[in-house]
């Protein structure tokens, strides 16, 4: 077989290849720090999609199990493991979307009285602080082509947002990164609320 020439590979490269940019994030927050902040946390979750200005299609990690047979070593298939989700979010003069973020720490563990204000979630049997997200790529022409849930994730680190005299050109931005359970191929046109619709998924 003769080397692919430059037509061959941009036949094989369909509409151009996906784009990073061209993404959305929706997050619910938990229904029970909805019902404790009210119209916090619902402005947080309005402003999130418009916000989020970095985040990511997750990967896969598979850690096998090595066993050594006479001098040889023999992997086995493991456990799957997923890594935390690290987003980038833009600052409002409101702070609307980190105000949310910073009621969710809060309610999870106060910072005086070392408490929880969430009680346990006897559906699930499943912290009711956990919440959940989806990250959907859109092709060129702006339809969603590919969309990921992730399952029962809260936030674990919220960034400090640096502060500097100097800095008078650019919007303030600040990291924060997600534990959660697991993330699961989901249909486009599903809505995250919170809620597990197993209807929606699809297969990998």
């Amino acid at each position: 077989m003769a080397f692919p020439n430059i037509t061959q590979f941009k036949e094989q490269l369909q509409d151009g290849g996906a784009r990073p940019s061209l993404f959305e994030m929706t997050i619910a927050f938990p229904l029970a720090l909805q019902g404790l902040f009210g119209d916090t946390v619902r402005s947080a979750t309005d402003f999130w999609r418009f916000h989020c200005r970095i985040s990511e299609i997750p990967g896969n990690q598979h850690n096998p199990i090595s066993l050594k047979y006479a001098g040889r070593e023999i992997k086995y298939a493991g456990q799957r493991t997923f890594n935390n989700l690290s987003v980038t979010i833009l600052n409002d003069e409101a702070f609307r979307v980190r105000r949310g973020l910073e009621l969710w720490f809060e309610a999870m563990n106060t910072r005086e009285t070392n408490r929880s204000l969430l009680t346990q979630n006897t559906r699930t049997g499943f912290g009711s602080y956990a919440g959940s997200g989806q990250v959907t790529q859109y092709s060129k022409q702006g339809t969603k082509v590919r969309a990921y849930k992730f399952v029962d994730m809260f936030p674990v680190t919220l960034a400090p947002i640096p502060l500097d005299w100097s800095n008078d050109g650019a919007i303030e931005d600040y990291t924060c990164e997600f534990a959660y359970q697991y993330w699961t191929p989901n249909a486009p046109d599903s809505a995250v609320d919170g809620v597990s619709a197993d209807s929606a998924l699809i297969n990998v």
